[in-house]
């Protein structure tokens, strides 16, 4: 099977103070300034994700290894698994279930 991108998404990262060492805040705190100067259209992008179109210009082919109602099991060309879950969304149509897979 093939898997075609037509779309990447940029989220925002959440960072835990406590987490950072001590050698970084400093760092950190330079960066949180940086951010909080930019103008604000720049800042509600970056807080709601940054949308890439990516014109099916990625793709990859894959073997299905397992499939179930919650799991599908993938291998690439290398047979290197990724384990996804399912995920269902909201749907427009009452018609078509929408559902995503995770991984």
């Amino acid at each position: 099977m093939r898997e075609e991108y037509l779309e990447g998404m940029l989220e925002s990262l959440t960072v835990i103070e406590e987490a950072v060492p001590e050698q970084l805040r400093g760092l950190m705190g330079q960066a949180t300034t940086t951010l909080q100067q930019l103008p604000e259209p720049v800042k509600d992008t970056l807080a709601n994700g940054l949308r890439i179109p990516l014109g099916g210009s990625y793709q990859r082919f894959f073997m299905i290894s397992y499939l179930d109602n919650e799991i599908l099991i993938v291998r690439d060309t290398l047979g290197v698994p990724e384990v996804l879950t399912r995920v269902e969304t909201s749907s427009s149509s009452s018609v078509v279930e929408n559902l995503e897979y995770n991984s």
